[in-house]
């Protein structure tokens, strides 16, 4: 189907108040978002799958959890969203054999750079009548040349995470990174980088919050996740393969003033010295870390930048927007 034609129909959707989506347990402080549309979210739950992890929050109200291998009948079903091409995809297809909806493909990551050539085409045909990404960034890595493409940037809760005036007063001299099983994802998380970057904790205190055996634990709540991001002095992200941290997106959020590696997506949020410091240079994230927790003006500007920066490009109204549009428009092309 070509360009000019989804332009054609897309004057003519036909609106629906509320969409019946079948998906799957992912990332749950996306699908936290994404619940924020409104529509009803129908959790299809297969063996060796991924459940929700309510450490990160309790599953939103309007996500109903189907029967395991099994779609809950008497729904009028309005498509459905692959958010991995992991299993997920091919699920959906088989989904899709018997209801024919409309699949929307959602991917949150990149290539791994070690793929051959074989198994990343086979991936990149696997195309769904619309295609969202997460950063331009993954539009380019993918390289799927899909017809009908999307960006749609993270949100971020911003009265969730926000600068806590009370813990402005209990800002903590240290630096705070979070990260869940950072050791097994050193290839995408970079944990070797960071324990060089931090001298293994002997340059300047340092704090880790994230489910890793061993290492360290998660926030108890959401709410006292924010709480560690706004009492940070300095939060640190090593990631060399991930399209958009979430956690340097709250930090930000929090007033949080950021010091980060220069990949994927990130040199398009951060403006260097103006809301955070950015490079891939091990010393000179070092170094960065430890100028701000020196300078409390320097940080306190950087931190203020840092906020408005998710509130102009990544708040929650711009993501439910775009959103509703992709599922208008799955809606009007199909039907």
């Amino acid at each position: 189907m070509s360009n000019q034609t989804l332009q054609f129909i897309n004057k003519s959707i036909k609106k629906k108040d509320k969409y019946n989506i079948i998906t799957f347990d992912t990332h749950e402080r996306y699908q936290t978002q994404l619940a924020k549309t409104g529509h009803n979210f129908y959790i299809f739950r297969h063996d060796g799958g991924k459940e929700w992890d309510e450490s990160y929050g309790d599953m939103p109200k309007n996500h109903y959890v189907m029967p395991k291998n099994g779609i809950q009948t008497g729904i009028d079903y309005d498509f459905i969203i692959s958010q991995s091409k992991f299993g997920q995809f091919g699920i959906s297809q088989n989904i899709n054999s018997v209801f024919k909806l409309p699949l929307i493909s959602l991917e949150h990551t990149l290539p791994i750079p070690s793929w051959p050539n074989e198994q990343l085409e086979a991936f990149r045909k696997q195309q769904g009548d619309i295609n969202v990404f997460i950063s331009d960034y993954s539009v380019d890595k993918w390289n799927m040349n899909a017809i009908q493409t999307r960006v749609i940037h993270h949100s971020v809760d911003t009265d969730l995470f926000h600068p806590n005036q009370s813990a402005e007063e209990q800002k903590k001299p240290h630096v705070l990174s979070v990260v869940n099983d950072w050791i097994n994802r050193d290839y995408c998380c970079n944990w070797q980088g960071y324990v060089r970057i931090t001298d293994e904790g002997r340059a300047f205190q340092t704090k880790i919050v994230g489910k890793t055996e061993g290492l360290s634990e998660p926030a108890p709540s959401v709410k006292e996740l924010a709480k560690e991001y706004a009492t940070a002095q300095v939060f640190l992200n090593t990631s060399t393969i991930s399209p958009v941290p979430t956690a340097l997106l709250e930090a930000m959020s929090c007033g949080c003033a950021v010091v980060t590696t220069a990949t994927c997506m990130i040199p398009e949020i951060i403006d260097h010295g103006r809301n955070g410091f950015i490079s891939n240079n091990e010393e000179e994230l070092r170094g960065y870390c430890k100028q701000l927790l020196e300078d409390e003006e320097l940080r306190n500007k950087m931190g203020a930048e840092a906020r408005s920066t998710i509130l102009a490009n990544f708040s929650e109204q711009k993501f439910i927007n775009n959103w509703n549009e992709v599922f208008d428009v799955a809606y009007g092309v199909i039907k």
